[in-house]
């Protein structure tokens, strides 16, 4: 299913900020910690194979029927939310994701054991952005989006604003209306609406981010990749800029182990679709 916005749901503040609020009690994995450049992004599973405790990456028998955990018992309306909207038969995992001044490394991933992915925003602000191969947008709150997550793509807050949103991995059926308790009104496509328009990457800006090859080495390449992520976000440096760019710097060090280092991690991300820990990067 391509990315695209289904639908707009009114979410009752009061209820949804007392479930927040109870969140930070809570124990948050990070699953991703590897891939993400700046703080964490934290998860809570609210739906697993069967109830049970642990992040998406661990063995679950996905033939098993998702429950809710433990940890949705703390959320009340979030359960609530996810019973009343969506088809819980058909669910998969569902989590609650949190990030905060930090950017996703572009990849792409397959859903395991499921066709859809959905996003459900429950808190954002205008610093959380997201990057779909060269487009970069932002979802609302409220908003209701699948996700194309075979396609290279990102998420970044790039400032201090608290994004949670609710993912929902939802199995393949005949018709993708029947995952919802709604009636959906897909866009086709990311709304012109959504779109962040960006100014062209500065010729200046490009030579001083190709000089950071001089400056590159094993200790700073993941603060050097998340410079250039945020870059994205901020202009518009045309295509596959982020790998190109990271490819070409480590290119312009001399430094063999680091190019082997970046085409290992694009290959893991982006051709094998593996979001497994990095040894190297722990």
């Amino acid at each position: 299913m391509r990315t695209q916005l289904i639908t707009t749901l009114g979410l009752d503040r009061a209820r949804l900020a007392e479930d927040l609020e109870r969140l930070a009690d809570l124990p948050l994995a990070e699953p991703y910690d590897a891939f993400v450049c700046g703080r964490p992004w934290k998860a809570a599973m609210l739906m697993t194979p069967g109830g049970g405790d642990g992040s998406v990456l661990e063995p679950f028998d996905r033939s098993v029927p998702a429950a809710f955990t433990a940890t949705a018992a703390h959320l009340p309306y979030l359960r609530e939310l996810i019973g009343e909207h969506f088809a819980t038969e058909h669910i998969t995992f569902a989590r609650l994701v949190t990030l905060s001044n930090g950017v996703l490394i572009p990849h792409r991933d397959t859903v395991d054991g499921a066709a859809h992915r959905v996003h459900v925003v429950l808190a954002t602000g205008p610093d959380a952005l997201f990057a779909e191969c060269d487009t970069v947008y932002r979802m609302a709150e409220g908003e209701i989006w699948f996700i194309d997550a075979g396609r290279a793509h990102s998420a970044g807050v790039l400032g201090d604003t608290r994004r949670v949103h609710l993912l929902l991995d939802m199995a393949g059926v005949a018709d993708a209306g029947e995952l919802f308790r709604f009636t959906p009104e897909p866009s086709g496509g990311i709304p012109a609406a959504s779109l962040h328009h960006r100014p062209e990457l500065t010729a200046a800006e490009r030579d001083g981010l190709l000089g950071l090859s001089h400056v590159i080495d094993e200790e700073n390449v993941r603060e050097v990749l998340g410079l250039l992520i945020r870059k994205h976000y901020r202009r518009d440096g045309g295509p596959d800029f982020v790998w190109r760019t990271m490819t070409e710097i480590a290119r312009r060090s001399g430094d063999a182990r680091l190019v082997q280092r970046v085409a290992e991690l694009h290959r893991r991300t982006n051709v094998d679709h593996s979001m497994a820990p990095d040894t190297a990067y722990a």
